[in-house]
């Protein structure tokens, strides 16, 4: 049987065809998977909180009187106004009534 140069071509041609589906097969084994996911980077620590000072804390506190019922102008002023709203505060919470904001008072309005 003679083989002819446009047989032999087209022999070649399918053998190539066949080498090359064979090599695609092998790059999609697991040594080629894509590279993993670099972790995520952390967000630096927040800056630390500048402590209040007493006109902050004041207006902190009026404000959360505020939230609590009390219709305090929020100046960071404590006078007799505020005062009032703290012992009131205190009493409806079951605490002694002194005007004067301690931690437990604090604590309780949440600005510690």
């Amino acid at each position: 049987m003679s083989v002819t140069s446009s047989g032999m071509k087209s022999r070649l041609g399918m053998f190539v065809a066949l080498a090359m589906t064979a090599g695609l097969a092998a790059c999609a084994d697991d040594k080629m998977a894509a590279a993993p996911t670099p972790a995520p980077v952390a967000a630096p620590a927040p800056a630390p909180a500048k402590p209040m000072n007493k006109m902050e804390q004041t207006k902190a506190v009026q404000t959360a009187l505020n939230s609590n019922g009390a219709k305090l102008t929020v100046d960071g002023i404590y006078g007799k106004k505020t005062a009032a709203a703290v012992a009131h505060f205190q009493k409806a919470k079951g605490m002694k009534a002194t005007g004067k904001v301690d931690d437990k008072t604090a604590s309780a309005l949440g600005v510690m």
